[in-house]
């Protein structure tokens, strides 16, 4: 049996902390940020059990390919299944920029314009990095902030 050395141990005792803090409620500029945080936590660690604790059960989501999913299972389950294969498997998001307005107190419209890495076309043939726009529509309910509505596209590259 190994010892976890305190380094590493602290290490994972912060990032458990910091993953369950909590985003002021009357911010909901910087709770939706922490959203976006999430959501690439989720992508990043191909952990799709964070991204369902982030969408509402009637996300209708949108997909790049323009692929459409409605429901957490099939939108959740949907992301699961692709990030075990070699398409996702080792890719890496960023964000570039994320814009959020509020339509009421509750809803917002959030823009995040992202990079992504490491992913693979259908063959395994690997792809260059791409960079894209998500934009969603979060609600805020008892629990926070949540996606119930995405729409994702691929930014086009001039040549």
């Amino acid at each position: 049996m190994s010892l976890i050395r305190w380094p590493v141990l602290l290490l994972i005792l912060t990032a458990s902390a910091v993953s369950q803090a909590q985003v002021p409620t009357d911010d909901p500029a910087a709770a939706n940020r922490a959203l976006v945080e999430t959501f690439v936590r989720a992508w990043n660690s191909h952990d799709m059990t964070i991204f369902d604790r982030i969408v509402t059960d009637d996300v209708d989501w949108v997909n790049v390919d323009g692929g459409h999913g409605q429901g957490r299972e099939q939108v959740v389950g949907g992301h699961a299944r692709v990030h075990a294969t070699p398409k996702f498997a080792d890719s890496v998001m960023t964000i570039n920029r994320v814009e959020v307005a509020l339509v009421r107190p509750d809803v917002a419209i959030v823009h995040i314009a992202w990079g992504l890495r490491g992913d693979r076309d259908n063959d395994g043939t690997p792809r260059q990095p791409r960079e894209g726009v998500f934009t969603w529509t979060t609600v805020r309910d008892a629990s926070g902030w949540r996606i119930r509505a995405s729409h994702n596209s691929n930014r086009q590259t001039v040549r």
